[in-house]
C-alpha cells in the first residue's frame, strides 16, 4: 500500500515498482485506515512522511500495531539524508527509510528486500 498525497510521489513509486508489484494507492492516513477498515491485506507499506497531515502519521503507524499488522513500513522523506536512513533501514526488522530523491532501482530493491524476495512479484498489493 502507497500513502501519499502527492501525485507526483505515487507516479514515480508507481513506475519504480511497476511491473512486479500490485499497488493499493491511499491519498493519506485516513484513506489507508479506511481501505484496512475495508479488509485490504498489503504485505508492505510506504508511507511518505511529508504530507500534510504529518501530525497524523504517528498515529496511523501507532495504529498499525494495534491491527496486528506485521508487514514492513517503508517512510520515505525528502527530509531524509541517505547514509542515515541507510543505517536506519539496517538496524530495523519493521521500519525503514529512504531519502527522497532516490537513486532508480532504490526503492524497488528495498522492497524487495523487506519482503524477501529474490525475484519481482505481485507482493505489495492485497493477498
Amino acid at each position: 500500500m502507497l500513502v501519499s498525497e502527492a501525485p507526483l510521489l505515487r507516479l514515480a513509486i508507481g513506475r519504480e515498482l511497476a511491473p512486479g508489484f500490485e499497488l493499493i494507492h491511499a491519498l493519506g492516513t485516513t484513506s489507508a485506515d479506511r481501505r484496512l477498515d475495508a479488509g485490504a491485506a498489503p504485505d508492505a507499506l510506504v508511507v511518505d512522511l511529508d504530507t500534510a497531515e504529518r501530525t497524523a502519521v504517528p498515529a496511523f503507524l501507532v495504529g498499525l500495531v494495534e491491527r496486528g499488522f506485521t508487514g514492513p513500513r517503508i517512510l520515505v522523506s525528502a527530509h531524509f539524508q541517505p547514509e542515515p536512513a541507510a543505517a536506519y533501514s539496517a538496524s530495523c526488522l519493521t521500519h525503514f527509510a529512504l531519502a527522497r530523491p532516490w537513486r532508480p532501482g532504490s526503492l524497488r530493491a528495498l522492497v524487495e528486500s523487506t519482503l524477501g524476495l529474490a525475484m519481482p512479484r505481485a507482493a505489495v498489493g492485497g493477498r
